[in-house]
């Protein structure tokens, strides 16, 4: 009886340790100031469960299941930029009504950030469109503490804070990017800047920059954190409502780097603007950033 009772013991801690290696989260090494990755890991389909690429985590659980087999989150070299740094891609699949999507990945930073910078390409498939019937929405970055950016309309493209518009331009959404109303199958490049605002005052930074033009400017940002010191984590992408393609569809994504204040190599818009640059613009013409000017809280 009681070897019997030791052999149980024994299998409740491996199965303890096993369930807490499987669910144990990754985080990105942002010690330098800056992070990257080109996906260049194994093949993997969400189904497969954790993964080590990059200090990338798994996201949700979630499949679209318009189509047969059911299309789930994936690294494939078909995902693949090909103009960028090599290795594979990230594949995500969307369905038509609302929030009917594969699992997304997410960022977990290795620290909270007060200010980041995020650089990725993006391809929607050709074809690819929504609803006239409803208001066009859909997340490409969710942050914690309920920060998202989205395309909001045909048109426009903004932040959100805890269901509070923070920043928004009425130009440079959707319909000038594909320039129509469906997908180009072309790749895109995003980037954008976010610097909390001080205490409760409303002077954060919120900038968008799309194919490498400055299409949101704002420092009257007033950004919103609970209990947290800074954003912890961010989802690529998130959900959407009312895709109508009668389908499955995918959204590609690339090349994704992150950058803090401590980043060395930050390149200037037009307007003198710090960015990361494009992937092929990776060389030091750089100008060194100012240190963050204090931290949010609310």
């Amino acid at each position: 009886m009681e070897q019997k009772a030791k052999i149980i013991f024994v299998v409740i801690v491996f199965s303890c340790i096993f369930a807490l290696a499987e669910n144990s989260l990754a985080a990105i090494d942002l010690n330098s100031g800056y992070w990257e990755t080109t996906y260049n890991c194994d093949e993997w389909e969400q189904s497969l469960g954790v993964f080590n690429c990059d200090g990338i985590s798994r996201g949700g659980d979630w499949i679209c299941d318009m189509s047969s087999p059911f299309k789930s989150e994936q690294i494939t070299i078909d995902a693949n930029y090909s103009l960028g740094k090599g290795g594979k891609g990230q594949r995500h699949w969307i369905g038509d009504g609302e929030n009917i999507n594969s699992g997304g990945l997410i960022l977990y930073f290795d620290s909270p950030q007060n200010e980041i910078w995020i650089r990725w390409y993006v391809r929607w498939e050709e074809g690819f469109t929504f609803s006239d019937e409803y208001v066009l929405a859909h997340k490409l970055l969710y942050f914690s503490d309920g920060l998202y950016m989205d395309f909001h309309g045909w048109s426009g493209i903004r932040y959100v804070d805890s269901g509070r518009e923070v920043a928004y331009s009425s130009s440079g959404g959707w319909n000038d990017i594909m320039d129509g109303r469906t997908g180009d199958g072309k790749w895109h490049g995003y980037q954008i800047h976010i610097k909390a605002n001080t205490s409760d005052n409303n002077d954060g930074i919120a900038q968008i920059w799309i194919d490498d033009e400055l299409i949101l400017n704002s420092f009257e940002a007033n950004f919103t954190f609970e209990d947290a010191l800074g954003w912890e984590r961010v989802a690529v992408p998130s959900n959407q409502r009312h895709p109508i393609n009668g389908r499955c569809m995918y959204v590609d994504i690339d090349d994704i780097a992150v950058a803090t204040p401590g980043y060395t190599d930050f390149i200037q818009d037009d307007q003198g603007n710090l960015m990361i640059g494009s992937v092929t613009n990776d060389s030091p013409n750089t100008t060194a950033p100012l240190a963050p000017s204090g931290l949010a809280v609310n």
